[in-house]
């Protein structure tokens, strides 16, 4: 045998003597008794060989290259063959190296530790945690959860907020304690808009409860408008009808005493809503008819009960009024025309014209209020004669 030949003889049993070591390594690791055995004898058929080839390397011209290549191959192929099953079984069973491998890939921070603090396992994120929060790794585990429990959910400085839990368990007789840290950031965004969102519920709220006392401080003041534009109109209408008893013109001491009595009621608030309803055209037609008055209407009108009907019958009462105090007339035309987008409703009178512009007192100025809330528009003329014109739109807050 060459020495070049036994040599490569070397070379190859010790790879043998290698993978035999690494197969009883792994099967140690692993705890499998049997096959460290086998792995173990298999080392020491390697070793044995390879002891006698180095210790005859100088004189190895003696030796029989046959028999030596044959048994360095037979072993080689051993070593490998043991080396390939144990490979295979060690990738079947688990071992305290996949677990721990298997627990540094959880998103989560994981950590065993027994009573005395002492970790048993924790995986690389409850090590990263520990350095963030206590600036060492995980080495003491109730060092460590006497400072999670004081703030059980934090926000660290990179925006992740983490949840930590610890759970007493019992295993083989002895206490475990069990870390876990969840990264909650999600959660606590949702958190964070819910309560954004809580917030502008509670101030929008807090708007429409204003809101609501608006609408009915406004109500309150319709209303309060609406009382003194009929004491206007009930006052006005007495007040003319006495005024024509008085110069002897028309009327009599009992329809002025009728009119002066359903005054005081109104003005007691024993006036009601069926007495008010009552203050239709025909009434007010009647009481023009008392002082002298001759009332005309023509075209379509809005319908009896309305908010428009209203409006109209309350300008009836405004021109009535100032006919007989300034324009000194005995006809007052109301022509009324329907459109598709609501009445124009035009007041003429046969009275002496207004020497010059309408100056509105409180009479026209509450029935323009009334009229604009409406959604209408009021118009006042004085040339060539006097024309009072309103719009009532169909549609409206008033005409729903």
């Amino acid at each position: 045998m060459t020495t070049l030949h036994a040599g490569l003889l070397c070379t190859c049993l010790l790879l043998d003597a290698s993978a035999c070591l690494f197969s009883a390594f792994s099967a140690a690791q692993c705890k499998m008794r049997r096959a460290l055995a086998l792995c173990s004898f298999l080392t020491a058929l390697v070793f044995a060989p390879l002891a006698a080839l180095l210790a005859r390397l100088p004189e190895c011209a003696a030796l029989n290259a046959p028999f030596w290549t044959a048994a360095a191959l037979a072993l080689t192929a051993l070593s490998f063959g043991a080396l390939a099953v144990q490979l295979r079984r060690s990738r079947r069973r688990l071992s305290p190296v996949s677990i721990k491998e298997s627990c540094d890939h959880l998103p989560s921070a994981l950590c065993f530790a027994w009573e005395n603090g002492l970790p048993c396992l924790k995986n690389l994120k409850m090590d990263e945690l520990s350095h963030l929060l206590t600036g060492e790794a995980l080495l003491n585990a109730n060092a460590f959860w006497q400072i999670a429990r004081a703030q059980p959910i934090v926000t660290l400085e990179g925006g992740q907020t983490w949840s930590f839990e610890r759970v007493r368990m019992q295993t083989s007789g002895r206490t475990v304690y069990q870390i876990t840290g969840t990264n909650i950031t999600e959660e606590a965004r949702l958190q964070r808009e819910l309560e954004k969102d809580n917030l502008r519920l509670e101030t929008m709220n807090r708007r429409l409860q204003q809101y609501g006392q608006a609408v009915q401080e406004a109500t309150r003041e319709k209303e309060i408008l609406r009382a003194k534009t009929r004491v206007h109109d009930e006052i006005g209408h007495a007040l003319l009808q006495t005024r024509q008893f008085l110069s002897g013109t028309q009327g009599d001491a009992e329809s002025v005493c009728a009119a002066w009595r359903q005054n005081v009621r109104l003005l007691l608030g024993k006036y009601t809503d069926e007495q008010q309803r009552a203050g239709t055209f025909d009434q007010l037609s009647r009481a023009a008819q008392a002082i002298g008055v001759t009332i005309a209407r023509t075209g379509a009108f809005p319908a009896e009960g309305t908010e428009g009907a209203r409006l109209v019958e309350i300008a009836a009462h405004e021109c009535l009024t100032n006919l007989v105090r300034h324009a000194g007339g005995s006809r007052l035309e109301i022509a009324a025309a329907k459109s598709a987008s609501g009445w124009t409703v035009a007041f003429r009178n046969d009275g002496a014209p207004p020497s010059g512009p309408i100056v509105e007192g409180s009479g026209l100025s509450s029935l323009r209020a009334q009229v604009e809330a409406a959604g209408g528009v009021m118009t006042a003329a004085h040339a060539p004669r006097f024309l009072l014109t309103l719009f009532l739109p169909k549609e409206g807050p008033e005409f729903r």
